[in-house]
C-alpha cells in the first residue's frame, strides 16, 4: 500500500475506507460483515477510515471502536458532524454550536478516544462555511486537542464548488467531495489548492465507472436514486469510451477509475463504495499498480471535455435543489 501525506504530516492510505457502504443498504451491502472488512482493510496496509456521525446513527462510529480496538491510535480516523439525528425522527442540518459540541463529545465516545485526526462539518451550505461562530467553534476543538485537522465535506451532491473554495478561503484545511472521469468539475477547479488535504469520494460515478456492478438496478432504496435513471443510461452508454481507454491501458474500467483519481497529486486518498471482501482486494490491488501515465491522464481528460461535459454540468445542476433550502 502506497501512503500520502496529510499537510500537517499525517499519512494516509492511498485508499480509504468509506464506513458509510458497509454500515448502510444504500449501496447494496452486507451489513453484518462490517468489522470483518475494517480488520481485513487493516491487515491490507489501510490506516485511514472515514466515518461521520449519522451513519448507521453511530453505528459507524461505534463499529470502528470494535474492530480495532486499540489498534484505533494507530490509524487515521475522519468523523463529520453536523446533521442532527438524536430524537428528531429524522435527520436535518444543524450548526448550532452548541449542538456541535454535544455532537463532537458523543462521537468521540462512540469511537473510544480523546481526539480524532480529521473532524468535518458534513455537507454544510455557503452561509455555515462562512460562520466565524462555527469556524472559531473548530479552532477551539484544534486548540484543546480534541481534533488534529479540520475541514468540510461537501454534498450530498457534486456542485459546491464555490463551498469548496470559499471552505479554503476561511482557513479550513481539508476537503471531502465528489471527483470521478465522469464528474470531474468542481473538481479539477479544488485541487488546485496547495496546502489541503482533500478526500475523494464517489469515485466510480455511482457505479456506472464500475463494470462488476453492471448491469445496474435503480431502487429508491439505493443512493444513486439521487440521479435519474437517464443520466446513469447515457454515463454507461458513453464509459464505453473510458473503458477503451483502460484497455489500451492494460487495466479494467474501475482500476482505470481509481487510478485516474489518483493521478492528481492533491489527492490525499480516494474513497471507493466497498460493500464486500472482494470489492477490498479487488480495490487495493487496484491502487497498488503502477501509476497511470501521463497520456492515458490526457486521454481520459480529452474524452471528457469531447464526451462527458454534458453529463458534469447536469450533475452539478442537481444542486440546486438543495442550495434552494439555504
Amino acid at each position: 500500500m502506497n501512503y500520502r501525506r496529510l499537510p500537517n504530516g499525517l499519512e494516509v492510505s492511498e485508499l480509504g475506507v468509506g464506513v458509510w457502504s458497509l454500515v448502510t443498504d444504500e449501496w447494496g451491502a452486507d451489513t453484518s460483515i462490517a468489522e470483518d472488512i475494517i480488520k481485513e482493510a487493516l491487515n491490507l496496509g489501510i490506516n485511514f477510515f472515514d466515518t461521520a456521525d449519522v451513519y448507521g446513527r453511530g453505528r459507524g462510529e461505534e463499529i470502528l471502536h470494535r474492530s480495532l480496538g486499540p489498534k484505533i491510535s494507530n490509524v487515521v480516523i475522519l468523523t463529520k458532524i453536523g446533521l442532527d439525528f438524536y430524537g428528531c425522527g429524522g435527520v436535518k442540518p444543524n450548526f448550532n454550536v452548541d449542538y456541535l459540541r454535544v455532537a463532537l463529545s458523543r462521537s468521540l465516545e462512540r469511537l473510544g478516544v480523546g481526539y480524532v485526526d480529521i473532524l468535518m462539518l458534513h455537507n454544510p451550505v455557503m452561509n455555515v462555511i462562512k460562520s466565524r461562530d462555527v469556524f472559531e467553534f473548530l479552532r477551539e476543538v484544534k486548540r484543546s486537542g480534541e481534533a488534529k485537522m479540520v475541514g468540510v465535506a461537501l454534498g450530498p451532491t457534486l456542485g459546491w464548488g464555490e463551498e469548496g473554495k470559499a471552505a479554503v478561503y476561511m482557513g479550513y484545511e481539508a476537503l471531502e467531495h465528489i471527483f470521478n472521469a465522469i464528474e470531474q468539475l468542481p473538481g479539477l477547479e479544488l485541487l488546485k489548492f496547495d496546502g489541503v488535504a482533500q478526500f475523494i469520494r464517489v469515485p466510480h460515478a455511482s457505479d456506472v465507472l464500475d463494470e462488476e456492478r453492471w448491469p445496474l438496478k435503480q431502487s429508491p432504496s439505493l443512493h444513486r436514486s439521487l440521479k435519474s435513471y437517464s443520466w446513469i443510461q447515457r454515463a454507461l452508454a458513453e464509459s464505453k469510451g473510458l473503458e477503451d481507454i483502460a484497455n489500451r491501458a492494460g487495466l479494467k474500467l474501475y482500476e482505470l477509475a481509481l487510478k485516474y483519481v489518483l493521478a492528481y497529486e492533491n489527492v490525499s486518498s480516494v474513497l471507493p463504495n466497498i460493500t464486500s471482501r472482494h470489492d477490498l482486494q479487488r480495490f487495493v490491488n487496484a491502487v497498488e499498480k503502477p501509476p497511470l501515465d501521463k497520456s492515458a491522464v490526457e486521454e481520459v481528460l480529452s474524452y471528457w471535455k469531447s464526451h462527458l461535459l454534458d453529463l458534469n454540468y447536469e450533475s452539478i445542476n442537481e444542486t440546486d435543489r438543495f442550495k434552494r433550502q439555504e
